[in-house]
């Protein structure tokens, strides 16, 4: 730089910019996707400042092409000068990064298990030296092959495999030997080979690793605890219904999705009112849980209906056709009522039997047989009756379906009607009966 007079100027300020605004941005020499050919400082900046020496000479410092070939316009401007010196730059294209897999390249692992080493690839650059801090994208399950499940997820239509978080995709950063390293990851539920892939920016060239999914022992669900319960119509069940869990290794697998159901096939839904059955709170016949560390998932709390009678509820799992069953039975609330049956009215010559057996049901208020309900048939102790045998009172538990049947009746020798009563907790029915003259 020199004055008016040709003299060389001392200390005057110089600022270089790389990339004129006719020959596109400045990009970072290691940047990505840039559209236009440029170069950068140190540092990543496309502009420095400089101040000239004792010769008038300022110097910039040194700079590196970015990723696009082609050519562009580097300035260098001071004060005072209205038009800045021009620098035509050329990018040269060069070779390719490679990226490429390190072993194993192919490896395998059980369904639901993690594979055993993760994913590793070395990236060169055109010249075959390491390119150290590029960031490179691990994707587990390529597009031909179908997206990466979950390793504990349930109904994946194709094999693939997930990092710890969850997902499919990971980034990594290459080290001083050009190598990033994934981090590790666990196969989905569905057995089969799949692809994985490690890209990175400023190459087209993918790294391809094959991974195979092993079909393996499926996952166990059992029930843990008590499974056999009991309540009485419209009650609460005491304990919920619990399973456990275990993968194909036998261990507790947590985070497992357990579905379970009131109410089995053939046994009546919940809530039905000719069968047998109960509902978690809500209303419901079926509630989703998830497993603990233990592997243990528990149901929400539930009620019978009011339909006396066994049924089943079962616990299913994702991985396993199997199910937990759990045998319940609804029982009949107190008896709240006795019917008398056919015998209701009848009669029969003095001295002889009565043609039907009396008999009475006894139901709560639900309808429901009770069984085991101890009850008393009395005939009247004078003038016209009759006896069970010898006895003029007998008494008779009702069977399975609430029914109480006593031996056969005989009239006594007085003609005329009465009333035999039958009695069970703190009801009665009556029998009217007539025993008739004799022929």
């Amino acid at each position: 730089m020199v004055d008016a007079n040709g003299s060389p100027i001392d200390g005057a300020s110089v600022t270089f910019t790389l990339g004129a605004s006719g020959g596109g941005g400045g990009g970072g020499a290691g940047g990505s996707g840039a559209s236009t050919p440029a170069a950068s400082f140190a540092g990543g900046a496309s502009q420095a400042t400089e101040l000239t020496n004792a010769a008038g000479t300022a110097t910039s410092p040194l700079f590196t092409a970015n990723t696009t070939a082609g050519m562009f316009t580097a300035t260098a401007a001071t004060a005072g000068v209205t038009e800045p010196a021009s620098f035509a730059l050329d990018n040269l294209a060069g070779a390719p990064l490679r990226i490429a897999a390190l072993a194993p390249a192919k490896q395998s692992a059980t369904t639901g298990a993690r594979y055993g080493k993760p994913l590793q690839v070395k990236l060169l650059d055109g010249s075959g030296k390491p390119v150290q801090g590029a960031t490179v994208t691990f994707t587990l399950g390529s597009a031909a092959s179908g997206g990466g499940g979950g390793a504990g997820g349930s109904g994946s239509a194709t094999a693939g495999a997930t990092f710890a978080d969850g997902s499919s995709q990971a980034t990594a950063t290459t080290d001083a030997s050009g190598v990033a390293t994934s981090p590790r990851f666990s196969a989905n539920t569905t057995a089969g080979p799949f692809t994985a892939t490690a890209t990175t920016t400023g190459t087209d060239n993918v790294a391809s690793f094959s991974l195979d999914n092993l079909a393996g022992h499926s996952p166990t669900i059992a029930t843990d605890g008590k499974s056999k319960q009991s309540a009485t119509v419209g009650a609460r069940y005491a304990k919920p219904l619990q399973v456990k869990v275990r993968d194909a290794h036998g261990k507790p697998l947590q985070g497992a999705s357990v579905t379970f159901t009131l109410g089995a096939a053939g046994s009546g839904g919940a809530g039905a009112a000719s069968a047998a059955g109960a509902s978690f709170v809500g209303g419901g016949s079926q509630a989703t849980e998830v497993t603990n560390a233990a592997g243990i998932a528990s149901s929400p709390r539930f009620a019978a209906n009011t339909t006396a009678g066994a049924f089943t509820a079962t616990a299913t799992t994702a991985g396993t056709t199997r199910a937990a069953s759990f045998p319940l039975r609804n029982l009949p609330a107190q008896p709240a009522t006795i019917t008398a049956g056919v015998a209701a009215s009848e009669s029969a010559p003095v001295g002889t039997r009565f043609p039907v057996r009396l008999a009475v049901t006894v139901s709560d208020k639900n309808g429901n047989a009770v069984t085991g309900v101890t009850v008393s048939f009395s005939a009247p102790a004078h003038g016209a009756s009759g006896h069970f045998g010898k006895k003029r009172t007998v008494k008779v538990k009702t069977d399975a379906k609430g029914v109480a049947v006593t031996p056969v009746f005989v009239a006594n020798r007085k003609p005329g009607g009465y009333i035999v009563r039958a009695r069970a907790a703190g009801h009665s029915a009556a029998f009217a009966l007539v025993n008739q003259p004799a022929a």
